[in-house]
């Protein structure tokens, strides 16, 4: 696993960058809890893989870093992503790991879109969208925790 870079030195929080990509994972959980009624995993697990990055990133953008930082540092690395988030005083959820590890792979090589007829565990795009909507919530909750000062 190769070493996290340290964060920029010059840092401003993006509050509203980091609200916009917040609502905007928000959309994207709405969408994977309806494809995943659709047994439309493919889909919906697509949506998760984005909506995850959103967030790890609305976190940082508020808690370490800016949005030309994480587009050099992270890209589109949901692990790597997720390491620096907890640097940054997030706590992750514990089953999130295991949901990156699954979809990471795919995502990073443009497999949902290359290769939509992959199948699933069953049940992993219900599980992996109530752990997004808790990393969603924790996402919530240290923001507020910032505005608050506590």
């Amino acid at each position: 696993m190769p070493e996290l870079a340290p964060f920029p030195d010059v840092f401003a929080p993006d509050i509203p960058l980091s609200e916009t990509f917040y609502q905007s994972a928000l959309v994207k959980l709405d969408s994977a809890a309806w494809a995943a009624k659709q047994s439309a995993d493919g889909l919906a697990l697509h949506s998760i893989a984005i909506a995850t990055e959103l967030l790890l990133k609305s976190h940082l953008l508020r808690a370490a870093s800016t949005d030309d930082w994480n587009r050099t540092q992270i890209g589109h690395n949901l692990d790597v992503a997720a390491r620096y988030a907890a640097r940054a005083g997030l706590v992750l959820p514990s089953r999130l790991t295991a949901v990156i590890d699954q979809l990471h792979p795919h995502f990073q090589r443009g497999g949902f879109q290359r290769d939509a007829s992959r199948t699933w565990p069953a049940g992993f795009a219900d599980a992996a969208c109530a752990i997004v909507n808790e990393l969603a919530q924790k996402v919530s909750e240290h923001a507020r925790r910032d505005a608050h000062g506590s």
